[in-house]
């Protein structure tokens, strides 16, 4: 049997190998699919093996109002599932940022009773980020202390800077995908101790190396087949070697 997560919104209002960080996501898949904004049908993955991590919205700031839009397309799971909520954050230039609007917004798109973390994906520029560390400590009020909260992380947050560090999040998942004008070696060190868990990287990007012990989030450039993910899961067999 599959359930059926339609979330309308009419229904909604790499690095220190040495290091042995403890698991952020206690008990959670260490292989993880994202996925994204377009129908999914992923009822042939391996529940006990395998965590999704899916796009539950997207909240802009337009001016100086937040607009939250629900995921509108079909995504099909087998039962027992481990979900991860994605929320995508996209903000204009504009100021001030409106970050407790935003985090109760947020904090109702990741209401599911299915879901075991929250996971942040903002692609904050420097001058966001006084933004960002208010906006994740309002929504750290904001939601269920059970709810762990996970943030995606550009490589460069993982290296020589470490802004963060004292954010309320368990884990950041360095993204070595689509880094366009800005590639970083997957051997690269990883000294910021929040990137030490998890790794992003992408089905169309398959070449790169990942070190072992991680949790792995894969992203695909099209929707999801039996196919591709079996050979994700035969690649997981390679990554999570001790």
């Amino acid at each position: 049997m599959c359930r059926l997560l339609v979330l309308l919104l009419a229904g909604m209002a790499s690095g220190c190998d040495s290091c042995h960080k403890a698991d952020p996501l206690p008990g959670f898949p260490r292989l993880v699919l994202w996925a994204w904004e377009r129908p999914e049908n992923l009822s042939y993955i391996v529940p006990a093996a395998t965590g999704v991590a899916y796009l539950a919205g997207t909240v802009t700031i337009a001016g100086p109002e937040v607009h939250a839009r629900p995921r509108f397309q079909p995504l099909f799971v087998p039962n027992q599932t481990p979900l991860i909520a994605v929320v995508r954050i996209e903000a204009g230039r504009t100021r001030p940022l409106p970050f407790s609007e935003m985090s109760k917004a947020i904090a109702n798109l990741a209401r599911h009773s299915g879901v075991r973390a929250l996971q942040i994906d903002f692609d904050a520029h420097r001058s966001e980020r006084p933004f960002y560390r208010d906006l994740m400590r309002e929504l750290r009020h904001d939601i269920p202390d059970k709810l762990p909260i996970e943030m995606t992380a550009l490589v460069s947050w993982c290296q020589a800077d470490d802004w963060i560090r004292d954010l309320p999040v368990v884990d950041a998942v360095p993204m070595f995908f689509r880094m366009g004008i800005d590639p970083h070696s997957t051997t690269e060190h990883l000294r910021e101790p929040l990137c030490q868990s998890s790794f992003g990287i992408s089905t169309d990007e398959f070449h790169v190396t990942v070190p072992q012990s991680r949790r792995v989030f894969v992203f695909s450039n099209q929707s999801w087949s039996e196919a591709s993910y079996r050979g994700v899961l035969q690649a997981s067999k390679q990554w999570f070697e001790h």
